[in-house]
């Protein structure tokens, strides 16, 4: 006696095989409402915003930046021509000044010195030329000078309190830098968001459509006919549509993590569609009719595509637990997407599928490389799963060894004027991301003195400490006991030298006295600390109601341990090959591991259907299509190795290492454990 649950299955959707066409309109209807929900999508270039989330460092680095007055600060590099002289950098900077003061009467220019307002004041002939102020400025080992180490350019800092950072570009670009100086470089946070949201803009129209043309001109070949597309290209628009949809209802903005949403469920959707097209060609193989093979084709493979789709969801929707917004966005919109897309490609697959079998050529079988690569994977299933499963245990052994570290370069595009202009800046000036520190009285009754007196002795030991270049102090903006001292290292790896020696200065400071600080690598290392703790809960999770789903639904201890072992493999050899290759786990490519295992896990579950039948694995329509599938979803994420984003490229390139790893474990390690076939009638196998 058949299962309940299966028969639930196979009578519903025999009757969605009855009514082909009145199911197609249905998914259309739906999917014109959805498109109805669009609206333009806001591609959002703040760097901060995309990647932090409520986080301590991140409310400090705030706090400290309002005692500080808040400003917008832009850094100019300019190379003045050559035999100019000191005069015409004293006239320039004048006109600039007063250029400035139409936009603020508090605005200030500050040329090479980044702490006094002027620097011009040695002992020096203002006909001499830069050249020679340079020369004498390297000479005295006090002055500490922010200049190029071998040139002649030098820093002019712009900054305005409370200004717009819009108008302040805007009036340094009408400034005739031309006269005075050949070259000019300008540091802007807002030139790096423009930066940031081109090079997005740029992989949603460009590598998209190009990863979806490929994809679809693979499938054209596997099967030799355009018909074969009617259902992947369904599935195309329907991922897009409904992503899209999500976005708009949610009021989410497309950044540098949830722009990922719409290519995962892109390549699912479509690497899916396989599965119906192979089955319903091996059961037209059988000299059925076409509306029996498109109910039989429905029928085998509804159930394991809802289930694979599920769990590929589940996987997704545990990156909503994550505590940085964009991460829980991108898992709950692609998660949200993959099941509504589900549906609604069931419900076109019929239809589809009827037109595909009324002008198909040829079948899966003749697909000449798959068969051969099925036939030597058969005849090697042993020893393969041998080595695979040592293969696991060697990428287990690195898992420690993997370091966790966020480079905020990783997440500017590769042509980014931001990223040069900072190159050039640590290059030729000596300057890191400058330390912050805040002392402030705890009360308002507490001595202001004393804050200053503490801040003065404190600004006396970083100078110092052969690693700080420069310290200034300024009172903190709108408080009485406050003060801001600003560290410019010379050595951007001591910062973790002198965070400890700021530690132990704070225990030894008054107690009637507080003392925080900050800097963007402070930051940055504070988010990857809250990633691997919301990472860490998401995978936890996501493992648990994956196998838990897998346990309830064939009821079978020896698909679960033989699923956890053929899906350990590929994310073993993505931690030996992050390893191997150096790289630092990211915000991006920390969550490699959801999704690479939300998606492997859908061919194991494919395959825990097929062998519940009774079917052999090798030579069948379910390696095939498994195959298949894989081809795609590798050939669709290696597009995007052609994006401007390294973060963006190494998720792409680990997730098809995975993939790519997953086919081989799922095709021989899964059939080799499974051995006899699965009751999932009810009986543990």
């Amino acid at each position: 006696m058949r299962n309940p649950s299966n028969r639930n299955w196979t009578d519903g959707l025999a009757w969605l095989a009855a009514r082909p066409r009145s199911s197609a309109w249905i998914a259309t209807g739906l999917l014109a409402l959805l498109a109805l929900m669009i609206r333009p999508p806001v591609i959002e270039g703040s760097m901060l915003d995309q990647i932090s989330g409520s986080n301590e460092g991140l409310e400090v680095a705030l706090q400290i930046a309002q005692a500080s007055g808040d400003a917008t600060t832009v850094a100019v590099i300019v190379r003045p021509k050559v035999g100019i002289s000191i005069a015409a950098v004293f006239d320039d900077l004048a006109t600039l000044r007063q250029k400035l003061a139409s936009a603020s009467d508090s605005a200030s220019v500050r040329s090479i010195d980044s702490v006094r307002d002027q620097l011009f004041l040695y002992d020096l002939n203002p006909d001499d030329s830069v050249h020679t102020l340079t020369s004498a400025l390297r000479e005295n080992p006090l002055a500490q000078t922010i200049i190029s180490a071998d040139a002649l350019s030098f820093l002019v800092v712009v900054s305005s309190p409370g200004g717009d950072e819009k108008q302040l570009l805007r009036l340094l670009g009408e400034h005739h830098w031309d006269d005075v100086y050949s070259a000019y470089r300008v540091l802007a946070g807002l030139e790096l968001e423009q930066d940031i949201a081109a090079g997005l803009e740029r992989d949603l129209r460009v590598l998209i459509p190009v990863a979806m043309f490929l994809m679809l001109l693979a499938l054209w070949a596997a099967f030799g006919g355009w018909r074969a597309l009617l259902l992947p290209v369904f599935a195309s628009i329907a991922s897009a549509v409904v992503t899209f949809a999500l976005f708009s209802a949610a009021n989410v903005t497309i950044n540098l993590v949830t722009l990922l949403a719409l290519p995962i469920v892109l390549i699912v959707g479509l690497a899916n569609s396989c599965h119906f097209l192979a089955r319903s060609d091996a059961v037209a193989e059988g000299r059925q009719d076409i509306d029996a093979a498109v109910a039989q084709s429905l029928q085998r493979v509804g159930p394991p595509f809802f289930f694979s789709s599920l769990t590929t969801a589940i996987a997704l929707a545990s990156l909503g637990l994550n505590d940085f917004p964009p991460i829980a966005n991108l898992g709950r919109l692609s998660a949200g997407a993959l099941v509504i897309v589900y549906f609604l490609v069931l419900l076109a697959a019929p239809l589809s599928l009827r037109w595909y079998l009324q002008g198909s050529s040829r079948s899966w079988q003749e697909s000449g490389p798959f068969l051969r690569l099925s036939a030597w994977l058969a005849r090697r299933r042993a020893p393969l799963s041998a080595v695979l499963l040592l293969v696991m245990v060697a990428g287990a052994v690195t898992v420690p060894l993997l370091s966790v570290k966020s480079d905020p370069r990783s997440f500017f595009p590769d042509d980014s004027r931001f990223s040069s202009a900072i190159d050039e800046f640590e290059k030729d000036f000596y300057v890191y991301s400058p330390l912050r520190i805040l002392v402030s009285a705890r009360s308002d009754e507490d001595d202001p003195l004393l804050a200053l007196q503490s801040s003065s002795a404190l600004r006396g030991s970083l100078e110092e400490l052969s690693s700080v270049r420069q310290v200034a102090l300024q009172p903190a903006q709108k408080s009485v006991g406050a003060f801001v001292l600003t560290a410019l290292l010379s050595e951007g790896d001591e910062l973790p030298n002198i965070v400890a020696w700021l530690d132990k200065q704070s225990e030894l400071l008054d107690e009637r006295l507080s003392l925080v600080y900050s800097s963007a690598l402070i930051v940055y290392n504070t988010i990857d600390e809250g990633a691997i703790a919301s990472l860490s809960r998401s995978l936890a999770w996501s493992l648990a109601l994956i196998f838990g789903a897998i346990l309830l639904v064939f009821r079978s201890p020896r698909a679960v341990f033989s699923t956890v072992l053929a899906n350990g493999v590929p994310l073993a050899i993505v931690c030996g090959g992050i390893w191997l290759i150096g790289d630092p786990l990211n915000l991006v490519t920390l969550f490699v591991f959801l999704v690479a295992l939300g998606v492997i896990v859908d061919d194991s579950i494919h395959i825990l259907f097929w062998r519940s039948s009774g079917v052999p694995v090798g030579g069948s329509s379910i390696e095939f299509s498994v195959l298949l599938s894989t081809a795609l979803l590798c050939l669709g994420l290696l597009v995007w190795q052609f994006s401007d984003f390294p973060t963006t490229r190494q998720f792409a390139g680990y997730c098809a290492l995975a993939l790519g790893g997953a086919v081989f474990s799922n095709l021989t390690v899964l059939p080799y454990l499974l051995g006899r076939p699965i009751n999932r009638g009810g009986s543990a196998g």
